[in-house]
């Protein structure tokens, strides 16, 4: 199958993007608003892509959500996304056309056999199926990493970021008969990957020191927030799920929805574990991974060779 990685790079990005773009056919990425701003967003999916040397094409998609006023989450990634590691302007270039536009034609060109990895917002994704609905027919899975299996918000009291940066986007996702992996917030931060581990085992290249770079403020935040130095990798689990449905242990079909209205719940995911509302299930969602086959995975993406140039050397 081929994917479409739909990022607002911070640092969990990186990892997801570096694991995918190593063990998936990557076609493409598109570039949503998220984590950072979209033209931050952009710079950091190019820096990425001057680092790893992949000729992967990048296309910047929407810039803010359909109706929520645009979140972002400096605190957690620096303000630039990547942990404000030293960087050059990117050689690489992004591509003319829009990223709505380039998902509704893949999944015209490749139907039945593309997937779609979404690491930010879903508002990308819903654009392109709000503009053509022959969509939902086309696309072979949609592995998303985005709400909350027990409503342990991130962002709000309810809501994991993804969602609640775009809850409308999440809904309609939600609605659209996709096939829809979901990754939520819980089991992702259940994973820590420890620091010390990830200086030890990822090796010392160039895109092993960056990764490191970009984590250790990560780290320090993780820190203060949950006592550990390590960092949650939230959008490698995503890749992981899609790399190898293996990792996750624990996988459960039902019937989910996000909340678009209300001061509290807005952007709560709503999943029916019960099953009393009579609706079919909408999803597969996953409740446990695999922490030490996920950081295999990340290892075997991050200690191998990459055809970069790297940072403050020349092509």
């Amino acid at each position: 199958m081929k994917w479409i990685i739909d990022t607002d790079p911070g640092v969990d990005d990186a990892a997801a993007i570096m694991a995918a773009e190593r063990h998936l056919e990557v076609l493409a990425w598109s570039i949503v608003h998220g984590n950072v701003d979209l033209d931050q967003a952009l710079q950091n999916a190019l820096f990425l892509k001057d680092l790893l040397g992949t000729s992967t094409p990048v296309y910047a998609g929407a810039e803010a959500p359909l109706l929520e006023k645009r979140r972002s989450a400096g605190s957690v990634h620096g303000s630039d996304g990547l942990g404000e590691i030293k960087r050059d302007e990117p050689r690489a270039r992004e591509e003319s056309q829009h990223a709505v536009d380039m998902i509704r034609e893949a999944g015209q060109k490749y139907s039945g056999e593309l997937g779609l990895l979404t690491l930010g917002p879903l508002t990308n994704i819903a654009l392109a199926v709000a503009a053509d609905r022959s969509l939902v027919k086309k696309i072979s899975q949609v592995v998303i990493m985005g709400g909350a299996s027990r409503a342990q918000g991130n962002t709000t009291v309810v809501g994991e970021f993804n969602f609640a940066a775009d809850p409308e986007a999440a809904a309609l996702i939600l609605k659209s008969g996709l096939p829809l992996v979901l990754i939520p917030w819980e089991p992702t931060v259940d994973i820590i990957f420890p620091l010390d581990e990830l200086e030890k085992e990822l090796g010392t290249g160039q895109v092993a020191r960056v990764f490191l770079e970009m984590c250790r403020p990560f780290a320090r935040f993780i820190e203060q927030k949950m006592g550990v130095r390590g960092v949650v990798l939230s959008d490698l689990v995503a890749a992981a799920a899609a790399i190898d449905p293996g990792v996750m242990l624990r996988v459960e079909k039902l019937f989910a929805a996000v909340e678009t209205s209300g001061f509290w719940g807005r952007g709560l995911t709503a999943i029916d574990y019960s099953k009393v509302s009579g609706e079919k299930p909408n999803v597969e969602i996953c409740l446990e991974a695999d922490p030490r086959r996920i950081f295999t995975l990340l290892k075997e993406a991050i200690a191998g060779e990459w055809g970069g140039a790297g940072i403050g050397e020349n092509p």
